[in-house]
């Protein structure tokens, strides 16, 4: 999560008193897919990216080298696990805030993770 995302979620939880922050990922998604085709691209290259989204990339592409989708051989299976692995990722650097956990342990917020798959609707 950047800077203004968390701080976004931060006033939600805070101010706004919102009960339920959803982290949801998406079939197809392009930012995975680019971080994807980043993960084979030299580092000088990435760098060579607009500062915003070299960052975005570089956040995205550390978590899609987990053992979990080395594995898969299923193009859709393999972008399917690389989303979720986002997910999973955006979750726990959310468990992360002291705020936000405080909210969750007083019951007064939840944190959930979701996958939405665009082709069932």
């Amino acid at each position: 999560l950047d800077t203004i995302t968390l701080a976004s979620l931060q006033y939600a939880v805070h101010h706004l008193k919102v009960k339920v922050v959803m982290v949801l990922g998406h079939e197809l998604c392009g930012a995975v897919k680019a971080a994807q085709s980043a993960a084979h691209m030299p580092q000088e290259e990435l760098e060579q990216e607009p500062s915003a989204l070299e960052r975005v990339l570089k956040a995205i592409k550390a978590g899609l080298g987990t053992e979990s989708l080395q594995h898969l051989q299923d193009s859709r299976a393999h972008d399917r696990e690389a989303v979720t692995e986002n997910v999973r990722r955006q979750v726990e650097r959310l468990a992360r805030d002291e705020g936000v956990m405080n909210k969750v342990q007083q019951q007064e917020l939840m944190v959930v993770g979701a996958f939405y798959e665009i082709s069932s609707g």
